[in-house]
């Protein structure tokens, strides 16, 4: 019997609160293994690999559960963020895409056959673990599977606000509805989406974040296009680098209807069907994204139009998930981008205050 523990909220067989904050803190960081020795190394707890791992997915869970449930609250709202001291409230919203790696449904198959034939080893030997195996979890139907990650952010970059999950895209407007609410969206003076071009984004965000001022189209996703038009059309690296540039100052500074008129000189010096083909993609994927390429006019009003703050996070939140040789359940992953969320929201401390209370 340990008295002292019932004081401190927690079972012989758990870990307190403070034990898991700082089983998390190594275990978002790097691999569980490394994870362990360094937890030991530094704080003197003794604690194995998979035991780290179970703690630190454990509490990712938590996490997750409480953002969908719109529970944790945020580090900061709206009516915070300034464009300048004496500026508007303006709050811009990310989303994005990345891709994680994951365990198959083959791979998971065959690792609990040879966990199987381990276990029933250890049966025979009476050594180690000889439970039977737990209930079989899915795997993936494909190696890679997408994350999708949003983001709410100030002008000075100084206030953000990350989640993630595995769901679909319908999940994903769920979670950004509610994470609207939680940072007080709609206070702020000025709401812009700036992200790229993909239909889903643009589909949710029109569909969960409104009231909206605008909508921009990161403009290096744009240039992008831009450029392989121009390297399917023009033959010198020189001419594509001076048609290129021209077509971008004049997008920041003149408008998309330039571009427009550059395209339609353009096909009127060609005849390849191929290289017709390419700047019929660059005009069908201006023109339908019109709305969203008003660029003079937001460079006016001092708003951004780079996703500069989305792509990083989303570097951040799967750096974890990107060692080498690394492979998630979905579930998982999203789980733990959830938990190093946390830590790039500022909301860790807080989290961990209302873990120890409860």
């Amino acid at each position: 019997m340990f008295p002292a523990d019932a004081l401190i909220g927690i079972a012989w067989t758990k870990a307190s609160p403070a034990a898991r904050e700082a089983c998390c803190t190594m275990g978002v960081v790097q691999d569980f293994a490394q994870g362990a020795e360094d937890l030991y190394r530094l704080a003197g707890l003794r604690v194995g690999k998979e035991r780290l791992r179970q703690i630190t997915e454990s509490e990712a869970a938590e996490v997750s559960a409480q953002n969908a449930a719109g529970t944790l609250p945020s580090s900061w709202s709206a009516k915070e963020a300034a464009a300048t001291p004496h500026g508007p409230a303006r709050v811009y919203a990310g989303v994005d895409g990345v891709m994680v790696r994951t365990v198959t449904q083959d791979e998971k198959d065959k690792r609990r056959r040879d966990h199987s034939v381990r276990r029933q080893q250890r049966g025979r030997t009476q050594v180690g673990n000889t439970k039977s195996l737990p209930p079989p979890k899915p795997g993936s139907d494909d190696r890679f599977k997408e994350m999708k990650i949003g983001l709410f952010y100030d002008q000075s970059k100084t206030h953000v606000h990350a989640f993630a999950t595995h769901g679909n895209h319908e999940a994903f407007g769920g979670l950004l509805s509610t994470h609207a609410e939680v940072i007080e969206w709609k206070q702020a003076k000025e709401k812009l989406s700036l992200t790229d071009g993909a239909p889903w984004i643009r589909n949710q965000i029109l569909q969960h974040l409104q009231p909206l001022d605008a909508m921009l189209l990161d403009f290096y996703h744009l240039s992008q296009h831009v450029w392989s038009a121009a390297r399917a059309c023009l033959g010198e690296e020189a001419e594509v680098e001076a048609w290129v540039q021209q077509q971008l100052h004049d997008l920041k500074h003149v408008g998309a209807s330039s571009l427009l008129a550059a395209i339609e000189a353009l096909q009127k010096k060609l005849r390849s069907a191929d290289k017709l083909a390419a700047l019929r993609l660059l005009h069908n994927y201006l023109v339908e994204r019109w709305e969203m390429v008003e660029y003079p006019q937001a460079i006016a009003k001092g708003w951004n139009i780079g996703s500069g703050p989305t792509e990083g996070m989303c570097k951040n939140l799967t750096l974890r998930l990107k060692r080498t040789g690394m492979k998630w359940d979905a579930e998982h992953a999203a789980n733990l981008m959830g938990l190093i969320a946390l830590r790039e929201s500022r909301q860790w401390a807080a989290y961990w205050e209302t873990r120890k209370a409860a």
